[in-house]
């Protein structure tokens, strides 16, 4: 597992890994080799045996992320012009396929579970909705302002319709409004509300309690998820018999350990 660096904190909790964005001063939009880091460490987490689930969080009690650095890409346009620093994002993007939580196109399926922490907007909200779990703080509000900027939100407002339904998704990225977490929770876009400050603690002890399942187990329902999406029912539940959870070698001592374990609690 590779170490911290200034701009991505990273702290392992026994089989959890915490990583968090720290770049305060610019409530942890993305710059300043932040999307670097990231990438490195979703695929560190993706490709560590010990590890089975990740959190995502930001530092300071401001922002989860507000998005990519704007700062930095207007500073970047008047130094190479408008043109040319299109020219050199355009040819980056096309010469190299990066890591995307959203169309999940590099194969990571263990649990990530994102601590949401304040602003969640644009490329952070995106971020947000590519995590499997989302806990928010109560002071926390969530949105995607791209409209306002002339901007569109790309893939987010796919997987939005998935979450919860195609009115939310027009009505969030048509106002470019964000919502109180309240009403994000109401709506079904995140999973729990704590108090201020509590995010990280209650991922954590999510997290925990995923820990105590099989590794098989975690990344095989989260692959047959995204392979049933757009599939007629009776086709999905095909899945099932053609890849059956019984026949892994986790089977039998997983059953064993909920046999003598019937202590759980659901996520609230």
């Amino acid at each position: 597992m590779q170490e911290s660096n200034d701009v991505l904190l990273r702290r392992q909790e026994g089989q959890v890994l915490i990583a968090t964005m720290n770049r305060p001063e610019r409530m942890n939009a993305l710059g300043g080799g932040l999307p670097q880091a990231l990438n490195e460490a979703w695929l560190d987490f993706r490709d560590d045996p010990d590890l089975k689930v990740m959190i995502i969080t930001g530092a300071g009690d401001r922002a989860f992320c507000a998005g990519m650095d704007l700062r930095q890409s207007d500073e970047r346009a008047r130094d190479l012009g408008a043109q040319s620093a299109q020219a050199l994002l355009d040819a980056d993007r096309s010469r190299s396929i990066r890591p995307s939580f959203n169309g999940n196109n590099f194969g990571l399926w263990k649990p990530v579970i994102a601590a949401i922490n304040g602003w969640c907007l644009a490329a952070g909200c995106e971020m947000a909705m590519g995590c499997d779990l989302r806990i928010i703080e109560e002071h926390a509000q969530i949105g995607l302002p791209e409209v306002k900027r002339g901007m569109g939100a790309k893939q987010t407002t796919h997987k939005l319709y998935f979450l919860a339904n195609l009115n939310l998704g027009l009505e969030m990225v048509w106002t470019g409004d964000s919502l109180t977490a309240q009403r994000a929770y109401d709506l079904g876009l995140v999973n729990e509300v704590v108090p201020t400050g509590r995010g990280v603690a209650r991922a954590l002890e999510i997290a925990e309690r995923i820990c105590r399942f099989p590794s098989s187990y975690l990344s095989y329902h989260k692959l047959r998820l995204f392979q049933s999406i757009g599939l007629p029912l009776d086709y999905a539940m095909s899945l099932e018999q053609r890849f059956p959870p019984q026949e892994s070698s986790d089977y039998l001592p997983g059953l064993d350990k909920a046999m003598h374990d019937r202590s759980g609690s659901s996520l609230h």
